[in-house]
C-alpha cells in the first residue's frame, strides 16, 4: 500500500519491522561483553528478498560508474545491528551487477569494539569492510589492522573509484578517516549533537505570557545551561495541569537527555567543553575534575529533576520517542531525529519541532557553544581482506555514490557529513517542503560549526567508558560529581601509564595539532 508523502511523492504506508536500536553504546573492554561467537549473518545475493521497507528513491546527484565486473566475490561486512545497515540492502542489485554478493554481520552496539578488534588480533580475516565508531581509528590503524586507501582511491577512472574527500566535511574527513597522514577509513555517517524543542509550545500566547510574569524575561529556547534548568523547570507539569492551554492528560517534562550508561559522558562533555578546557593537558595530565568540570557534571545532574523519573534508562531511542511522542519540551540528540519527527507513522509532532545550538556557557559576556560529536560511523577496508578492490568499492558506494540517498531517508539513522547533503533539501522529503527541510539543514550547519570531537587517539575506548561509568554513577547518586570525576582522573593516568605515558603523549599532542588546525579547539 502506498501513500503520497507531503511533496507528491509515492512511500509505503508501512515502514515494515522493528528498527533495532541505534546507539545504546557502551565502550565496555572487559571479556564477556558481547558473546564474540554470535552473530546474524545475511546474504545480500542476487534475487535475495527481506520483509522490509524499500529503497529510498535514486536520486543521482553523483556520476558514477560500475567497476569492471568482479568474479562473484563475496565481501563481508560487519557493524552494529539495525538500520544503519540497510544502505547494503538498498543497493543489493547494485553490488549483484558488479559481480559482488554482499555478507552483513550483525553485532550488537556496544559490541564493536571487542568483536572486531578480537578478530583482527586474531588474524582470522573474517570481514572485508569493517565499520566502526570514528574514534577507534588510532588503535586500528596504528595497529596495522587496516589497509590505507589512498591507492585505490586514486585508481582510474575516477567515477569508479574516486569518493570525492573534497566534499566531506572536514572533521569527518580529517579526524574520522586519517591516521598518520594516511587515509584508512571513509565517512557514512557524521554525528554531532543539537538542541530539538517543541516550537509550538515556545510560539503559544500563553506560555510565553506565563514565563514573562514568573521570570521578568521573555520565552525562547536556552541559550545557556542555566537557561535549560530554568526552562525545563518552567515546562515540567503534573497530570491534570493545563499546557498551552490544554489539560494534560499526563505528566509532561521539560527536558530530557541521554542519561543511560552507554554514552551519557558526550552530554557531560557539552556542558565542560563549552568552558574552553581540554579533556588533557599538553602532557597527559587529565583536566577532567577540573573546577569548572565538576560545575558542568551538577548541571547535568541538576537537569535530572526536569526529565521523565526513568531517564537514566534513556538512549538513543528512548530519547528519541520522548521527544516526538510528545512527552518532553526539548531535548538534545543527535540530528536524525528531526527527521523522524517529521514522519507521521511514527511522530505525533509533525511540524512542531524546531532545532537550535546545543545550549552553553556565558564567558566575558559572550556565550560559548560546544556540541559533542559522539559515536559516527565508518567504513574501512580490513588488511587482511582478499578482496581489497571489491570490498572498496562497496564502501565507496555507500559512502559517496548512494551517501545522499542514505543520509536523507528516515529509513536510516545515519547524519549528513558532506557538503553536498547539505545542499539538496528537496531530497529530504519526510519534511513538508524544501522551505522546512532547509531550516533543519541551516540549523545542522550551525551544530557542525559548534562540534567537539571525542578523544581519537589509541585508548579512546578505555578513556570514555571510564568516564562514562562514573558520569552515570554521578547521575545515579551514587557519587557526587568531584568523587565521580576524581575517580575519572585516577583511571586515566592508570590508563595512560599502560599503554605507555611518553607514546600517549605524543599521540595526543598529533591529536591536538588536528583539532586545532580544524578549529575544533584553541
Amino acid at each position: 500500500m502506498q501513500t503520497r508523502d507531503p511533496w507528491g511523492r509515492a512511500r509505503a504506508a508501512s515502514r515494515g519491522g522493528k528498527q533495532m536500536k541505534r546507539r545504546s553504546r557502551t565502550y565496555r573492554v572487559a571479556l564477556g561483553v558481547v558473546a564474540l561467537g554470535v552473530a546474524l549473518a545475511v546474504i545480500l545475493a542476487p534475487g535475495w528478498s527481506l520483509a522490509g521497507p524499500a529503497a529510498p528513491k535514486l536520486l543521482n546527484a553523483v556520476k558514477w560508474d560500475y567497476p569492471p565486473k568482479f568474479n562473484n566475490v563475496t565481501v563481508t561486512v560487519v557493524g552494529d545491528a539495525g538500520h544503519n545497515l540497510k544502505p547494503y540492502e538498498f543497493w543489493k542489485d547494485h553490488f549483484a551487477k558488479a559481480g559482488i554478493t554482499v555478507k552483513i554481520v550483525e553485532i550488537p552496539f556496544e559490541g564493536v569494539y571487542e568483536k572486531e578488534k578480537t578478530e583482527f588480533v586474531a588474524g582470522t580475516g573474517a570481514f572485508d569492510v569493517v565499520t566502526f565508531y570514528p574514534a577507534f581509528i588510532g588503535d586500528f590503524a596504528s595497529n596495522g589492522y587496516l589497509e590505507p586507501l589512498d591507492t585505490l582511491m586514486n585508481k582510474q577512472p575516477a567515477s569508479v573509484w574516486n569518493p570525492n574527500q573534497a566534499d566531506v566535511l572536514p572533521p569527518f574527513r580529517e579526524l574520522y578517516n586519517k591516521w598518520g597522514g594516511k587515509t584508512y577509513a571513509l565517512t557514512i555517517d557524521g554525528d554531532v549533537l543539537i538542541m530539538i524543542y517543541r516550537k509550538d509550545l515556545f510560539e503559544d500566547a500563553g506560555e510565553k505570557a506565563a514565563f514573562r510574569a514568573k521570570y521578568n524575561k521573555d520565552l525562547r529556547p536556552p541559550e545557556t545551561w542555566d537557561d535549560w534548568l530554568q526552562v525545563g523547570a518552567f515546562f515540567t507539569r503534573k497530570k491534570g495541569q493545563k499546557l498551552a492551554g490544554k489539560v494534560l492528560e499526563r505528566d509532561f517534562y521539560g527536558s530530557a537527555e541521554f542519561a543511560k550508561r552507554g554514552f551519557s559522558f558526550a552530554w557531560f562533555v557539552d556542558r565542560w567543553a563549552a568552558t574552553g578546557e581540554l579533556y588533557f593537558d599538553q602532557n597527559m595530565v587529565p583536566r577532567v575534575n577540573s573546577p569548572a568540570a565538576v560545575n558542568a557534571l551538577q548541571n547535568f545532574v541538576d537537569s535530572l529533576k526536569n526529565a521523565p523519573p526513568d531517564v537514566r534508562g534513556y538512549g538513543y531511542d528512548e530519547l528519541r520517542d520522548a521527544l516526538i511522542k510528545g512527552n518532553v519540551a526539548m531535548v538534545v540528540q543527535w540530528t536524525d531525529v528531526p527527521k523522524k519527527g517529521a514522519d507521521p507513522s511514527e511522530s505525533q509532532v509533525v511540524g512542531k519541532l524546531g532545532v537550535g545550538r546545543v545550549p552553553g556557557l556565558s564567558i566575558g559576556g559572550r556565550v560559548n557553544h560546544r556540541a559533542m560529536m559522539p559515536v559516527g560511523r565508518v567504513v574501512a577496508v580490513a588488511a587482511s581482506s582478499k578482496n581489497k578492490d571489491a570490498a572498496y568499492w562497496v564502501a565507496k558506494h555507500v559512502a559517496y555514490d548512494t551517501s545522499l540517498e542514505n543520509v536523507s531517508t528516515f529509513l536510516t539513522g545515519l547524519d549528513s557529513y558532506r557538503a553536498s547533503h547539505l545542499a539538496h533539501p528537496e531530497a529530504y522529503t519526510m519534511f513538508k517542503n524544501a522551505a522546512e527541510a532547509r531550516v533543519y539543514l541551516d540549523g545542522l550547519k550551525v551544530a557542525l560549526a559548534d562540534g567537539y570531537p571525542e578523544i581519537f587517539i589509541p585508548g579512546a575506548a578505555q578513556y570514555e567508558d571510564a568516564l562514562d561509568l562514573h558520569v552515570n554513577k554521578a547521575l545515579a547518586g551514587q557519587e557526587t560529581p568531584k568523587q565521580a570525576l576524581d575517580a575519572v582522573a585516577q583511571e586515566w593516568n592508570a590508563i595512560t601509564q599502560r599503554l605507555g605515558q611518553q607514546k600517549q603523549v605524543e599521540l595526543w599532542r598529533q591529536a591536538l595539532k588536528s583539532y586545532q588546525a580544524l578549529g575544533l579547539v584553541k
